[in-house]
């Protein structure tokens, strides 16, 4: 699955035939025998007629490099079974949406990539056709691509891509190539199997645990316990006691220059133990008693850092960045829509911190051994692990090889190299190739969580009942939590409600907390999505309607988001006579470009809460793949359904103390509901994510059914918190 190439190399295992790159297409290529056509980007037809696809997509069971090649192979107009994918070698020309850095997230494999692999596609197609129309003694016009092969339509004759490759890598590179016709798609809109799932089920997928290499080291470690802590002392010779351990290594005030930044990676102070295998590594960790000093940052507890959010939704905040230059009209205008208003009314919602939980701990195999700089790891961001590795030793950034491999699990967690710094910062120590792997409490205590935070909604309310004016004022314990409102127009802005409202104005205070956070599965719209669709369902409460048909209002000018509304509500049979105790709620999100809407149903037993049945309508523009998309959404219903339940993060002295699954509740297997998944085709909009846009809802459309069978309301996560238990 994974490769890490020179240019020169990727051409010389190409082969012969047509290579040929993503963008820009007016390039001309550059022939060479037995090597094909070279640009940037690559696609390659080898003289068998096999495909390969050069990806930048990090694949961590999304599907990304299944849902890339499908674009591919459908402007190709090849069989499935001939296309294989690689990872691309970390050049500039081959970078993501930047155009330069190589990572994955932003539900951005197939929506960033859209158009410029198609266009790789459709130029190849068009040069295979020409060469074969010169071979078969036709004109180019009266020939066709089809199977993998060329066709002269009048007489049925074929020749194979293979045997024509050679020939098209030396023709020039179509400036323009004409796309294929949504008619004429073969495999766009299929639910083809993913390339990454036969490797996975037979055991030949190779993840950074996986890797074996001549003096290979293994380790692990434990940081600080207490954020912002430091280490005073460790005696090593309990650990080094420990048969097979090699070597207790100290880590303290390190910092690693960036090439290119003006910050460095700082890594927290830790002891770390290096052993001939995990096992050693980890019982030389148990025996060892290190000493820290929390300097004074051991009084935070999760009370405290819920107390600390709840109370700055006082705080008067600060405007968003982007609208700082029209700040004073922006609040002026938002002040004279309030003073006409029938109403105001204001709620405060809560959500806590989260961990990502992926399925594998943090884990990179590093070798920074002299003359040596290679890393082998699933990291979402291969670019800042290569300069991670480059700022280390001191070599230039292009001598230094990332091979980017599968990952259990990202969820944004392996957005964040940390767990690279330190496997780098051994094996430099060592002077040996180091493998090292978080401990799942490790790897639960040192997370980059998804802040908690807290949202004040204040609106005013016409004699309609539809507010005339919205402040969303967040308060996250660390980083930046914002809950935006768009004002209308043909496109919308990611990351928002779906309703065009007047007057908006959103505000920011910062908690200021030392937990450290990160991106986790739709970042910000989790939260902003709950805070806000809870909102509504209020508003639609007090102005006595129903909660469906108070959306339809504000959703008037909104069409696309009404629609996807619709098919929710319409699929869960909302209005329906319900048992005593069951609701249904609903709940609505604009991400990635995507809109989703949810209906959950819901039924209460005293404290017991059943969650029966999900129903998600789902408009991502154009689906590559139906069951790559379905079963994100609903890896992504149950990712959030479970943080609604009982997940979060807790503290105790400064310090993590949900340290493993017996104190940080993941959701059951027998508790998982019904998932039903109902998908819209928009193809005159913006293809959208799939990985993330499913997961905002569903906290709300949750705590909303709960409502509905209930009467009573929950303006903060997790269920447990309120006494109730799940079944």
């Amino acid at each position: 699955m994974a490769v890490s190439l020179s240019r020169r190399a990727l051409f010389s295992a190409a082969g012969a035939g047509l290579t040929l790159g993503l963008m820009p297409l007016s390039i001309v290529a550059v022939a060479a025998p037995g090597q094909g056509a070279t640009i940037n980007n690559w696609l390659h037809v080898g003289t068998d007629g096999a495909v390969t696809l050069y990806s930048n997509a990090q694949e961590m069971g999304q599907g990304g490099f299944s849902g890339v090649a499908q674009l591919l192979a459908n402007e190709l107009c090849v069989e499935w079974d001939r296309v294989t994918v690689k990872t691309a070698p970390l050049i500039d020309a081959m970078g993501m949406a930047d155009g330069k850095s190589h990572w994955t997230g932003g539900s951005s494999s197939i929506r960033s990539q859209w158009d410029k692999l198609r266009r790789a596609g459709a130029a190849a197609r068009e040069m295979l056709v020409m060469a074969g129309a010169r071979m078969l003694g036709v004109p180019v016009a009266e020939c066709r691509a089809i199977a993998g092969h060329v066709e002269h339509r009048s007489s049925g004759r074929r020749i194979a891509y293979g045997a024509v490759a050679d020939m098209a890598a030396r023709l020039p590179v179509p400036a323009d190539p004409a796309l294929l016709s949504r008619a004429d798609w073969t495999l766009v809109g299929q639910g083809v199997m993913r390339k990454d799932i036969a490797a996975k089920v037979d055991g030949s997928a190779v993840y950074a645990t996986d890797v074996k290499l001549p003096g290979l080291l293994s380790a692990t470690l434990m940081q600080c316990p207490v954020f912002g802590g430091k280490l005073v002392s460790v005696d090593p010779a309990p650990a080094m006691a420990i048969p097979g351990v090699r070597h207790v290594v100290v880590i303290k005030d390190t910092a690693i220059p960036i090439p290119g930044s003006d910050r460095p990676m700082r890594l927290v102070d830790a002891v770390a133990v290096v052993a001939d295998h995990w096992w050693a590594a980890r019982q030389g960790l148990l025996a060892l008693s290190p000493v820290w000093d929390a300097h004074g940052k051991d009084s935070l507890d999760t009370d405290g850092m819920i107390g600390t959010i709840t109370a700055k939704l006082s705080d008067p905040g600060s405007i968003r960045k982007g609208e700082k230059e029209d700040e004073a009209a922006i609040r002026a205008g938002h002040t004279a829509a309030m003073a006409g208003v029938a109403r105001v009314l204001s709620w405060d919602y809560v959500v806590p911190a989260l961990a990502h939980a992926q399925m594998e701990p943090m884990s990179a195999t590093i070798d920074l051994s002299p003359g040596k700089g290679r890393a082998w790891t699933g990291s979402q961001f291969p670019t800042s692990v290569r300069r991670i590795l480059a700022g280390l030793s001191g070599m230039e950034e292009d001598k230094v090889e990332v091979e980017t491999l599968l990952s259990g699990g990202g969820f944004g967690r392996r957005y964040l190299n940390d767990y690279v710094g330190y496997a780098a910062f051994l094996s430099k120590q060592v002077a040996a190739p180091v493998k090292l792997i978080y401990s799942r409490e490790e790897d639960l205590c040192q997370g980059r969580y998804r802040p908690a935070t807290a949202c004040r909604i204040t609106a005013g309310v016409g004699a309609d009942g539809l507010p005339v004016a919205v402040h969303t004022h967040t308060v996250p314990a660390s980083g930046n939590v914002w809950v935006s409102i768009a004002t209308g127009g043909p496109t919308q802005p990611d990351h928002q409600p779906s309703y065009y409202l007047p007057s908006p104005l959103t505000t920011m205070a910062e908690g200021g907390l030392p937990v450290p956070n990160g991106p986790w599965r739709a970042p910000g719209s989790t939260q902003g999505a709950f805070f806000f669709e809870c909102f509504v369902d209020e508003l639609a409460q007090v102005a006595g309607q129903d909660p469906l048909a108070y959306r339809r209002r504000l959703l008037a000018s909104n069409p696309r988001a009404l629609r996807v509304l619709d098919a929710a509500a319409r699929a869960a049979g909302w209005g329906r006579t319900l048992p005593p105790g069951t609701g249904l709620g609903i709940a609505i999100w604009n991400s990635f470009q995507s809109i989703a809407a949810q209906v959950v149903q819901v039924s209460v037993t005293g404290t017991r809460v059943r969650v029966e049945k999900v129903w998600c309508a789902f408009d991502c523009g154009t689906v590559v793949n139906p069951d790559s998309v379905r079963a994100q959404g609903e890896g992504s219903i149950l990712m959030a359904l479970s943080a609604s339940l009982a997940e979060k993060v807790t503290l105790e002295k400064g310090a993590v103390s949900s340290r493993n699954f017996d104190q940080y509740h993941l959701i059951q297997m027998d508790r998982i509901p019904e998932v039903e998944i109902v998908l819209i085709d928009s193809p005159d909009a913006p293809v959208g994510g799939a990985g993330e846009p499913m997961t905002p809802p569903l906290p709300p459309a949750l705590v909303n059914a709960l409502f509905a069978a209930t009467g009573k309301r929950v303006r903060s996560l997790p269920l447990t918190d309120h006494g109730f238990t799940v079944s």
